[in-house]
């Protein structure tokens, strides 16, 4: 078995900027994975992740598991789900966890989350809501892996590497833009912007 070597919960904190629901579950979903593929924190592309949805979990897999937009490593399909692809490329080990978690008190939790959020919540709801959260966190990070996350393994191959493409200047405001970005009109190269693509 690899080293487990992982970062805990406060690490995680640390890097997201507070401790909330969404990134104690990515937590143990990335501590989950990262069991499943008998693999230490990625250095490179040795493993790769494809999640689901930008939430706050994403943080905590990055933190966990080495997997990164700027290593090519950490995928974005966006398709809203709380489901999240891991692949070992040395062994060829892959799963798809997703999220099952619902708290005992949801629906009172999301009437407050919406006065919270909504600007219109008293300073009792604001605590109460805070408790409730403490109280998730807490949950979650100490419940039995069935009541929150729930694993398939994967038969697809994991995703291509990661390619370094040309950065090119935009014939138009001079700014670097990757190869791949660009759109050529006449002799110019120019970024969507400048071409009319925004972005």
């Amino acid at each position: 078995m690899a080293d487990q070597t992982t970062a805990s919960y406060d690490h995680v904190v640390e890097f997201h900027g507070h401790s909330c629901i969404g990134s104690a579950l990515g937590y143990r979903v990335a501590l989950k994975a990262m069991e499943w593929l008998d693999a230490n924190r990625s250095e490179d592309e040795e493993i790769v992740c494809v999640v689901e949805n930008d939430s706050c979990a994403v943080d905590a897999i990055q933190a966990v598991t080495g997997c990164t937009f700027g290593k090519g490593n950490l995928k974005f399909r966006d398709i809203g789900k709380r489901g999240y692809a891991f692949y070992n490329r040395n062994t060829g080990a892959a799963v798809r966890i997703l999220e099952i978690y619902r708290p005992k008190d949801a629906s009172e939790k999301a009437e407050l989350r919406k006065a919270v959020f909504g600007g219109t919540a008293t300073a009792s709801q604001i605590e109460m809501f805070r408790e409730m959260s403490k109280a998730a966190i807490k949950d979650i990070l100490s419940a039995p892996e069935e009541d929150i996350l729930k694993m398939k393994a994967v038969a697809a191959p994991p995703p291509s590497r990661a390619r370094l493409y040309e950065t090119l200047t935009c014939s138009a405001c001079g700014e670097k833009v990757m190869e791949t970005r660009t759109v050529k009109k006449g002799d110019g190269v120019y970024c969507a912007d400048c071409a009319g693509g925004n972005g």
